[in-house]
Order: C-alpha cells, then structure tokens, then sequence
C-alpha cells in the first residue's frame, strides 16, 4: 500500500504527485496536466474532489463558529449526530467525536474492552485499521511491524475467509472463530463488512461473513464493531455496506468519505446506554475531533448521498467497469474482485501491477496499487460516463500492451 506520509522541504527530489487544483474526477499536477482519478483519495472523494455543496457549507459554517468546545457541543454538531444516526439501524444512536479513522478505531476498542471487562480482541491477518500500535495490532502481521514492536496485548489475528474459500473452509473458519469466542474472554471483534479495502486487496468475504459473525458474537457476549472507514458512504453500492447482510454491529467506524475530504473527522456509532455506562472509564478527549465546521461538512455530504441516491451509481458505474474489464481476465488480469465501486484488479505480480499504474499515469489516469499486485480501482461515485469510460480505455489500452 502507498503511503506518503511525510513532506519533505525539497519535495522535487521525491515521486510524490504534487497536486496543484482538483475538481470532480478531475486532478491536474503543478505543470497543469490533467487525470483522471480513479482513487478518490483512497475512498474519501466519493461526491467528486470539492464538491461545490460541500465547500459551501464550510465557507457558511466558517462566519458562524469554526472551533467546539471539550465540554460543550455546537448546533451543527447535534444536528448531525441526529441526522447520522437516523441514516442507521434502530439502537445505533449516539456518536463518539474523533478527527479520524484511526482515532475511531482505538476509541472503540477502549469501549469495547470498558463495556466487557475482557482485553482481548479479534481482527483479521493483512487489513488495515489505523497507524497507531492498538489499530496496527489488528491486522499487521509481528514481521512487517517488528521494529515499531512490542504493540498493544491481547490481539487475535485470523486468516479472512474470501468469497472463494469454499464451503468446507468457511464452515471450519466459523469453527475456528467459535472456538476462539468460546472462552468468553474476547471484547470485541473488528472487521470490514465483507471487503477489505484497507490494505489494498480488495478481498470479498465468503457469502454471510458478517451475518455468521453477528450470530457467534451475540452466542458469546462478545461486541462486533465493524470497520466502514473505506466502504461507508455509497462506496459498494449501499449507503452502509452493513446493509448488504442486513446485519446490526454494536458499533460503526466512520471516517474518509464522511465529510468527503473537506474536513478532518471520524466517529464511533453505538449504543448510547453502553457509552453511558462507562464514560469515566475510557478518557475520549480529543480537541479537533467534530468541529463545526467537519460537521457542516459531514452534514451536507450526508444530504447528498440520501438526495441523490449515490449508491445506485456505484452500483451501476462498478457493474460497468467489470463488464469492461472481464475481457482481460486469463491474460493480463488475474482476477477481478469487488462490490460496488470498490474494484480489484489483480495481476500476475507486483511488478506488472507497478508497471501498469506508470504507463496509465503517463497517458492521463490515476490509479494506485492498493496491496502488492492489486490495482485498487476506486474512482469518484459521481464521475461521470463520458470521463468513465475515457479513463477505462486508458486503463485497457494499457493492459493490451504489457507485453
């Protein structure tokens, strides 16, 4: 997975891409030249890069009060929280502050093990939560972190039970993860609802992923917190990818696309009589987390996924790029996985995937490798069909000649 997290004073000297304007599905570089983005910033753009709307609302909130209170709380703070819970099941009604993903994650894992009395939590082996040492231990393998160790105890990791896995498997993943919950000292387990689409793999889970998981972690008292940092607003093809199942977690993660790259926030969404009960115990301070102006943000992007029905284009605009881009499968592409607009382009290996995302950068596109060999093709929900298309034909022009 990219990442390039630092910046440098002499920037020139890197390979980053140094963005100077950005608008809709559209990126242009410091020399003017433009792409096509096929990234959404990794699934925070879903609306378009600066949406119109959504810059509106921050200018607005801007003239108001842009700064809330540790103690306190704005209007426009309360009126998402009303609006965002109503968007969720029944029982999914209070909202923990945070400026990120990463924060939410180890936010809930506080209430997860406050709201149980146990310490350990599941997670799953090669998806990603986070950066900080709680998030890390969820998913990265003790190799890949080994000079940042020791991270947080207590960290169960299990193999993920992708879509081809196989009756057979799935039924002894079920058996692994029930014998691993049975000894009723899990707090909570985290995951992705039914896609990976941190760590880059783009992995569809096997049929009922979730909903088995929801059935174990009642049977056993432990919590399941799902993870729809990358997949939650719109991005598979529901507003919630929770949605697909029909499945009801203790607790969401939200993050990215909640205020489509606007303004920095995150948030636990659960239960308010759990969050209540242990509010002493689990120290949720965090001075940026939900200021108005992220909440005027969130609010207006939240508006316009429900007014515009966005999960119905990445529905259709996802279906579409598969139907593109099957041709390729046993040649160039390996495999091609995926829900919504949350596609996998898998290649024969890490090379060819680099190669691919060079010569399609060359000619206009921007695409990113998300996990070794997988390009992770997440465009703009609302990219139109015309810019669509023009950047798929980039994408296949180049797979016809990579050899």
């Amino acid at each position: 997975m990219i990442e390039n997290s630092i910046v440098y004073r002499n920037m020139k000297k890197y390979n980053f891409f140094r963005i100077s304007k950005a608008e809709g599905s559209l990126i242009w570089d410091r020399d003017g030249k433009r792409y096509i983005d096929f990234t959404s910033a990794w699934n925070v753009t879903n609306l378009g890069w600066n949406h119109p709307e959504v810059n509106e609302a921050v200018i607005a909130q801007t003239k108001k009060n842009v700064q809330g209170l540790l103690w306190g709380t704005d209007p426009v703070q309360e009126e998402y929280a009303a609006k965002l819970t109503a968007a969720l099941p029944q029982g999914l009604d209070a909202c923990v502050k945070a400026t990120g993903g990463t924060e939410a994650i180890e936010e809930s894992i506080k209430i997860a093990r406050a709201a149980t009395g146990r310490k350990k939590i599941v997670g799953f082996k090669n998806s990603y939560h986070g950066q900080l040492f709680a998030s890390l231990a969820l998913g990265y393998s003790s190799e890949s972190v080994a000079k940042i160790a020791p991270l947080v105890p207590e960290f169960v990791q299990l193999d993920f039970p992708s879509e081809n896995l196989g009756e057979d498997a799935m039924k002894q993943f079920l058996a692994t993860l029930e014998e691993t919950l049975s000894h009723r000292d899990v707090a909570a387990v985290v995951a992705e609802p039914g896609i990976i689409t941190g760590w880059g793999t783009t992995l569809v889970a096997y049929p009922g992923f979730l909903k088995s998981m929801r059935e174990l972690t009642k049977k056993y008292g432990t919590l399941l917190t799902v993870d729809e940092v990358g997949t939650g607003f719109s991005r598979t093809g529901k507003l919630f990818a929770i949605e697909h199942e029909g499945v009801v977690p203790d607790m969401i993660v939200m993050a990215k696309a909640i205020s489509n790259g606007a303004s920095a926030i995150g948030t636990v969404v659960g239960n308010s009589d759990m969050f209540q009960s242990i509010l002493q115990d689990i120290f949720l301070i965090t001075t940026f987390g939900w200021t108005p102006v992220a909440c005027a943000a969130a609010l207006k992007t939240l508006e316009i996924h429900q007014r515009e029905k966005t999960w119905e284009m990445a529905q259709s605009k996802g279906q579409h790029i598969i139907e593109k881009l099957q041709q390729f499968v046993g040649s160039s592409v390996v495999n091609l996985h995926g829900k919504g607009m949350e596609i996998g382009v898998e290649l024969k290996d890490s090379e060819t995937a680099k190669r691919v995302v060079d010569a399609a950068f060359a000619k206009g596109l921007h695409i990113v490798v998300g996990s070794e060999n997988n390009l992770q093709i997440m465009p703009p929900l609302t990219i139109s069909r015309e810019l669509l298309d023009e950047g798929l034909e980039i994408l296949m022009d180049t797979l016809k000649h990579l050899d």
